[in-house]
């Protein structure tokens, strides 16, 4: 599969488009409404953006939500289960502390759980950085999209709504164990390798 990267937002968080050979195409969050590179590169490649999935429910991984769907008005949103209130709760998403605003999604979505597939990715339930934050691993490619759970040589902050250390470091084992050349594409750092972080936590006592 192919990606390509747009930095979005205040925080310009990275948002991931991905496609394959028939060049149907996902978008992994979406944390700003200008998306006019986004949506050139997309009608420029001649992509059928058919997936709007999110990592977590955080603010600068949302707030473009709205702006997609208006662009893009059958595309399919995916959310973790556990995760779905932020995209109505300012209190959750965190907005008023990220731009001084509120953010509220209007659309329609559907939530995911582990085990799930969108495609050709499979949910991997990773709880810590919030209770419903998820990975997306693409077992034919190694590719994993793992928002705020691990990034490299760091992991996610658990000192927010619903954030949990104890639930971090068992989801940061929990992917330790996919393969090492597995390439992971982070929601705020460069892109790293399952093997790379596996030694990193190891060196900080979080994994064995």
């Amino acid at each position: 599969m192919n990606i390509q990267t747009f930095y979005l937002g205040s925080l310009m968080t990275n948002s991931y488009l991905v496609w394959d050979e028939n060049k149907e195409a996902y978008l992994f969050d979406c944390g700003g409404d200008s998306l006019e590179k986004v949506e050139d590169f997309i009608k420029n490649k001649g992509l059928n953006l058919k997936y709007m999935i999110l990592t977590h429910g955080h603010g600068d991984h949302i707030a473009g939500l709205n702006k997609i769907k208006e662009l893009f008005p059958n595309v399919e949103v995916y959310i973790g289960e556990e995760d779905k209130d932020f995209l109505f709760k300012s209190e959750l998403n965190l907005m008023p502390y990220i731009t001084g605003g509120d953010f509220y999604y209007s659309g329609s979505y559907k939530t995911v759980k582990e085990g799930d597939h969108i495609g050709k990715f499979i949910v991997v339930d990773t709880p810590g950085h919030t209770i419903g934050s998820k990975c997306f691993y693409a077992p034919e490619d190694k590719i994993l999209i793992s928002g705020d759970t691990m990034f490299r040589r760091s992991f996610g902050r658990y000192d927010l709504p619903t954030s949990s250390g104890d639930m971090m470091y068992h989801s940061l084992n929990k992917l330790c164990t996919l393969p090492e050349d597995t390439k992971v594409y982070s929601g705020h750092s460069e892109p790293t390798t399952i093997g790379e972080e596996k030694a990193f936590l190891r060196m900080q006592g979080i994994v064995k």
